[in-house]
């Protein structure tokens, strides 16, 4: 028994070193840099070994920007949890619910994940299929969590209707992301207090529209 648990300590260990790898060659430089080769030689692991963890070199692009979403995503949920605290109490309340994740969007640092999930597939180039399908299914493995979370926090919450709007929110997030770094194309990690105003200004727009559509 020890000694599997000691080949799966190992075997974790050695994942997230690809992982922490593929996520620093990234971050130096883009995807001009990003090859296995490189990746198996910093995480101090052979090539077969990350074959071994990821089928290719998008798979483990992905697994990147999932782990930098991730560390948001635990403040969103954190958000998500004070939003809904009194919901189990009344479970019908699906519009609370709702609120509360597009709420729980402005209280987390996604311009920051954004600018870092940028240098990893390559910019904001909306030509980049590769790149936006990357970034997307990032997005929707999020949107996973925030599901899993709501169905748990609010019973009551009409499938259909949660479905809908964590689509429209995750693509919605792609969308103004794209935008935004369009709109300042030098952006580092380092977010300048203009850059980000011009962030909370696109959100705005996005919740506003994800709460009334386009009847008004």
């Amino acid at each position: 028994m020890k000694s599997s648990d000691g080949r799966g300590a190992l075997r974790e260990q050695r994942r997230a070193a690809i992982i922490d790898a593929a996520r620093s060659l990234a971050a130096e430089h883009g995807t001009d840099g990003f090859t296995v080769d490189r990746v198996a030689a910093l995480a101090g692991v052979s090539r077969r070994t990350v074959f071994n963890h990821f089928t290719g070199l998008d798979h483990l692009m992905v697994t990147v920007c999932e782990q930098i979403l991730a560390e948001v995503t635990t403040e969103l949920l954190a958000g998500v949890d004070r939003g809904t605290a009194e919901l189990p109490a009344a479970p019908d309340d699906g519009p609370a619910a709702l609120d509360a994740v597009c709420e729980a969007t402005r209280g987390v640092d996604l311009p920051t994940a954004i600018v870092t999930i940028a240098q990893v597939v390559g910019g904001a180039d909306v030509a980049h299929e590769r790149a936006d399908v990357i970034s997307r299914t990032a997005f929707e493995l999020v949107a996973g969590r925030l599901r899993e979370r709501l169905q748990d926090r609010a019973p009551g919450l009409d499938p259909l209707d949660l479905e809908l709007t964590l689509t429209l929110l995750t693509s919605g997030l792609s969308a103004i992301a794209r935008r935004w770094l369009e709109n300042h194309p030098d952006l580092t990690t380092d977010v300048s207090t203009p850059a980000r105003t011009d962030w909370d200004r696109l959100l705005d727009r996005l919740l506003q529209r994800l709460r009334s559509g386009y009847a008004g």
